[in-house]
């Protein structure tokens, strides 16, 4: 408010004199009208279901904030500097103000969508354990989601083969493939990624919200993906046994459900042997916090592709705890994983976006530790 108050006694001081090159009013009305504009459109994006999810609503609200909205500052940006060159008004200040503006948008933009979507990060953790005499290293890979398989995806199955894990576990969401591209064109793609990987204790998954096409595949054509949806799979290792039992799609996003599945998991899994559980949505890990299993591994959430700093993800799609949406935690007895994600939400050709919160896979390391008696 003192600003405005200063900037109208320099107008009116300019005017007395007699001159016509003070700074005009209508630059405060302009740059206030374009301010509640915006504040009109985000709040019925708000209201339309941004935050509910609605990718829809996500893709408007995303095209009018770093495209149209910079845009009309870039419009303000060239009537201001006209005025400035052609009547000589004192309007040179708010041109680069808004010109400032736009370009930062614009960059914004650029960074998130052709930037930090491909800053691939590997994340490692290590967990103790006394139930195995030698480490394992598991990789946890999640929402690949590709749109078509580019080199994106190529060099993201680089780096795995580079890091030789003994195992790979997918929580889902291989593809969501945009036009042209077709299933039948980039399943074929994909497989030929994984097989080009071959870790020596197997690589298993379930599905994923983006896989309803994957269901009408016979389970030679995954291999040597093996699907564990509604099923168990024991893993021997030089250093012991790893039992993994795998959730479908609905038995992750409801733990009630999922609790049939898990109990009857743990009553033939004897007591010594390391439990692995997935899911693709970390809905399930809600039910679990007090059963015998060692870690939990899910995805979906995408780490909420969008972290404000301070405020964290501002969407995870999940009904867990928005501080277990990406990264490791100890959810009680079991320790839970939750990834970022190797791609990013391509939902009805929605671009790749990312902000504060760069594409992962996790390896996990299990190191052996003495048991305490």
């Amino acid at each position: 408010m003192p600003i405005f108050r200063q900037r109208v006694i320099t107008l009116r001081g300019h005017e007395s004199k007699g001159g016509g090159a003070g700074k005009s009013p209508w630059i405060w009305l302009t740059s206030l009208g374009l301010l509640v504009y915006a504040l009109i459109r985000n709040y019925r994006f708000y209201t339309s279901g941004l935050l509910d999810p609605n990718f829809r609503v996500i893709h408007q609200a995303f095209e009018f904030n770093f495209g149209q909205l910079p845009l009309l500052l870039a419009l303000g940006a060239v009537l201001f500097l006209l005025q400035k060159l052609l009547l000589g008004r004192r309007t040179g200040w708010a041109a680069l103000w808004f010109a400032f503006l736009a370009i930062d948008l614009l960059g914004l933009r650029i960074y998130m969508t052709r930037v930090e979507p491909f800053r691939l990060q590997v994340r490692t953790v290590q967990v103790l354990t006394p139930k195995l005499t030698q480490p394992v290293r598991i990789l946890h890979l999640s929402d690949i989601q590709a749109g078509s398989i580019t080199q994106h995806e190529r060099d993201l199955f680089k780096r795995i083969r580079e890091m030789k894990p003994d195992m790979i576990i997918n929580t889902g969401d291989y593809l969501q493939v945009v036009p042209p591209a077709t299933f039948e064109s980039e399943f074929p793609k994909l497989m030929a990624l994984f097989r080009s990987v071959q870790p020596r204790y197997g690589s298993y998954g379930v599905f994923g919200d983006t896989d309803l096409e994957w269901y009408r595949v016979p389970l030679e054509a995954m291999q040597p993906l093996e699907m564990l949806s509604s099923r168990s799979r024991l893993v021997e290792t030089d250093g012991g046994t790893i039992s993994l039992h795998g959730l479908s799609l609905y038995q992750s996003k409801k733990s009630k459900w999922a609790l049939r599945s898990i109990d009857s998991w743990l009553q033939t899994t004897e007591s010594q042997v390391f439990k692995i559980l997935l899911g693709h949505s970390p809905n399930f890990a809600l039910a679990v916090k007090e059963h015998p299993i060692d870690l939990c591994l899910a995805g979906h959430t995408h780490g909420g592709q969008v972290r404000l700093p301070f405020l964290g993800p501002l969407v995870t799609d999940s009904e867990v705890p928005r501080v277990w949406s990406r990264g490791i935690t100890r959810i009680g007895v079991p320790l839970l994983n939750v990834s970022a994600g190797a791609g990013s939400n391509r939902f009805q050709g929605l671009p790749h976006l990312r902000f504060n919160c760069p594409t992962e896979v996790t390896l996990i390391e299990l190191m052996p530790s003495l048991s305490i008696r």
